[in-house]
């Protein structure tokens, strides 16, 4: 035999060769798991959410951790809940539930991880609301009376001709929708997407209704009252979130969309990740507490669910009934939903790209299913209904979500460090 190719075929039957080979196809397999489309997210490598076999029970970002059966619910109307969204195919990215402060129930979808963030769509105005809650609580001066027109004129990019004659507007008309500006009509209403500043935008259209009397759901209520809030704090509103209530509740990689102007989209374009959006909802439950801290005066949070024109419409956030008590939501585009039910302390969340059917449904769906988990009389804890449980949730990880809604403002992210704002368009 020739030398040389005895020492190539040595060379290639060594064993410790042969593992060097195989760890080398690993490492390159690996290495390029960043590029490999999981549904219609794009995982970085060892980010993909995988449920463990057993509950892990060590507390998540201020939440106690346990069963639903530890808590009073059954788990099985959530699971068989699960199930039906996976056999449906409908675009729930995630779904939290808290119960007295604990987090029960916590299923992704398509490789999606506890560290995604989502765009909030419209959930984004009640973090506004919640923003303008702390300032109020904060002594900074906020009086619902305050005429927006002349809290703001002295802010840079507003023209006083498009401040004129809209003395009237107070800043609750804007919370509760009822301006009277006329936004529907307004043929430059997408620009508030896209110009160099919306707030000069939001103040454009002219006032069609006597403030306070007609409620017309705009992007540009919202961006006045986050003007409002620049005029008093002397900052945009993510310079403000970052250095209040993002920080004191724990915020990881929040964007918010930022225009030319340095000010950021109020009616939209923020995005937070499932837990974050968590712990908005049981602030709001908590009488305005987080962790011993006082984030909102609990008058705030009553003057907030105290409908205006619009029964179902308090400060940025609606009104709603579960069991026939009140509860509240933030609601966004999409099936985005923060929903609060006080009686029963339970705080329900959930993320999607919900486009073919409403997504009031859903939500109603996962009402219906946390309504049976309440009421069911068989709530005793199993091992067989906790591997059921932890069983679900690891299937839906692995569900492939629609490729199509891969890109654009349905797309989810891996959140990075605290502070990432996105770029203005």
């Amino acid at each position: 035999m020739d030398w040389r190719v005895f020492l190539v075929s040595s060379f290639f039957t060594s064993s410790s060769v042969k593992r060097f080979i195989l760890f080398s196809l690993v490492i390159l397999f690996i290495s390029n798991c960043s590029a490999l489309d999981w549904g219609w997210v794009r995982l970085p490598s060892g980010l993909a959410w995988e449920q463990n076999e057993t509950l892990d029970r060590n507390p998540v970002e201020g939440f106690r951790v346990e069963f639903p059966e530890e808590l009073g619910l059954d788990s099985r109307p959530l699971v068989e809940f699960s199930k039906k969204l996976r056999k449906e195919k409908t675009e729930v990215r995630s779904l939290l539930i808290l119960k007295e402060g604990n987090l029960v129930f916590e299923r992704y979808a398509g490789g999606i991880s506890r560290d995604h963030n989502h765009n909030m769509y419209s959930v984004t105005k009640s973090v506004v609301s919640m923003l303008l809650g702390i300032c109020y609580t904060n002594d900074c001066g906020v009086d619902l009376e305050d005429s927006l027109s002349s809290a703001e004129s002295s802010l840079p990019g507003l023209l006083p001709s498009e401040l004129k004659g809209k003395e009237s507007i107070r800043l609750k008309d804007a919370l509760r929708m009822s301006s009277g500006m006329g936004w529907d009509s307004f043929p430059k209403k997408e620009d508030i997407r896209t110009d160099a500043d919306p707030l000069a935008i939001a103040w454009i259209p002219a006032v069609s209704s006597a403030p306070g009397t007609k409620f017309e759901y705009s992007n540009g209520d919202t961006q006045l009252v986050a003007g409002y809030l620049e005029a008093k704090t002397g900052k945009t509103l993510y310079e403000y979130s970052k250095n209040t209530a993002f920080a004191w509740l724990g915020f990881k990689g929040e964007e918010w969309n930022t225009s030319k102007s340095g000010r950021q989209t109020a009616g939209f374009g923020l995005r937070l990740r499932p837990i974050d959006m968590a712990k908005l909802g049981q602030l709001y439950l908590d009488g305005g507490k987080w962790h011993g801290r006082q984030v909102l005066k609990p008058e705030w949070i009553a003057m907030t669910l105290e409908p205006g024109v619009e029964k179902r419409y308090g400060l940025q956030f609606w009104i709603h009934e579960f069991e026939g008590k009140p509860s509240f939501m933030a609601n966004g585009k999409g099936g985005q939903f923060i929903y609060v039910i006080p009686h029963r302390k339970i705080v329900l969340v959930m993320t999607s790209a919900i486009w073919d059917k409403a997504p009031d449904l859903v939500l109603t769906s996962a009402l219906d299913a946390i309504k049976a988990s309440l009421i069911s009389t068989d709530k005793i804890p199993s091992p067989d209904r906790e591997e059921a449980l932890l069983r679900e949730l690891r299937t839906s990880s692995r569900t492939s979500l629609d490729p199509k809604l891969k890109e654009g403002a349905d797309e989810t992210r891996i959140a990075a460090e605290p502070g990432m704002k996105q770029n203005h368009p």
